[in-house]
């Protein structure tokens, strides 16, 4: 239809002889953080399954390497944003990076950035398939689908495969079952911190919160999570909390560890941020906490995950979050 998933005449063309055992090399961008790989994880997993024979390469960000999903992919191609000094990388610097990537059969821009639409526009590849929000960027893709803004971004790439004829699951499967078996302890975990202060909610709400929650579910633990980051360590959560005896402070952990703690956990109370996609990965119970941004690209609708805002998109009310 008009409008709707677009295939250029050079993709049916190209495909028309073509199997999914016959495809031989496709390269995955997702230049983003470790949530942003958590969420790719059903995409990587239907890819391997639909294209048997493929060696999959993920384009990351150097930036940005911490979680990559090693067990789903076969190598890895790297681009920077920034120099060492900090500065950002020149455009001619960028083309460089970008002309690293061997050709391909397919390529999958899972990104839809400035960098990534180079390095779709610079590959050898075959085929170039995204979802660009923007209908100009069409034009530099073979293959191209809708993203929703009501349809959790985990889906909305699996569409991507859909085109192709694939048949995925509805539920989304990550893969993490068999490394991090689930265990059902009386913990619940809240995480304050976020990529950016502004989708940070209030640390004095957060303290208010879990002072409600430990005196109504005084059987539980309630553990504040500290982060990688300096300004992760949510002493003032946890400090005016401290005396009491189910309240706790768990400090940095190892990705794995964390990953480890929040599949033993009941419920993960979070901010928008990797730990909370981590936590949507894992199978864990969530409660995320969203203002500025609607919430509907980041919330699998299972009974299980809920998502606390108002209409305003203006801070959420602690009894808003507790109830």
């Amino acid at each position: 239809r008009r409008g709707s998933a677009y295939a250029s005449k050079k993709a049916h063309e190209y495909l028309q002889d073509k199997k999914p055992q016959d495809i031989k090399n496709i390269t995955v961008i997702r230049h983003a953080a470790i949530g942003d790989f958590m969420n790719i994880r059903p995409f990587l997993i239907e890819l391997r399954k639909f294209f048997p024979n493929a060696k999959v390469t993920l384009s990351v960000l150097k930036h940005y390497m911490y979680g990559i999903p090693y067990d789903l992919i076969d190598d890895i191609h790297v681009m920077r944003r920034y120099n060492e000094d900090g500065s950002k990388t020149g455009f001619f610097t960028r083309i460089k990076e970008a002309k690293t990537l061997p050709p391909q059969d397919i390529i999958f821009d899972l990104t839809d950035s400035t960098i990534s639409l180079l390095l779709v526009i610079l590959s050898k590849s075959k085929l170039k398939v995204g979802y660009p929000y923007r209908a100009l960027k069409r034009t530099f893709f073979d293959v191209a689908t809708l993203r929703s803004d009501f349809v959790v971004e985990a889906q909305s790439v699996l569409h991507m495969l859909n085109i192709f004829g694939a048949k995925t699951r509805t539920h989304l499967q990550y893969g993490l079952g068999e490394k991090f078996p689930k265990k059902d302890n009386k913990r619940i975990v809240y995480f304050a911190g976020a990529s950016v202060k502004s989708k940070c909610w209030a640390e004095e709400k957060f303290t208010k919160l879990i002072d409600k929650m430990s005196e109504i579910y005084p059987d539980y633990e309630h553990v504040i999570l500290q982060g990688i980051g300096e300004n992760e360590k949510f002493l003032e959560v946890y400090e005016p909390l401290s005396y009491k005896e189910n309240v706790f402070l768990q400090e940095t952990m190892s990705i794995e560890d964390v990953m480890q703690f929040l599949v033993e956990s009941r419920c993960l109370v979070s901010n928008d941020t990797g730990i909370r996609n981590i936590g949507i990965a894992l199978q864990t119970p969530s409660i995320g906490i969203f203002f500025e941004i609607p919430p509907f690209r980041y919330w699998p609708r299972e009974e299980k995950h809920d998502c606390v805002f108002n209409i305003e998109y203006t801070s959420p009310k602690v009894l808003d979050v507790y109830n």
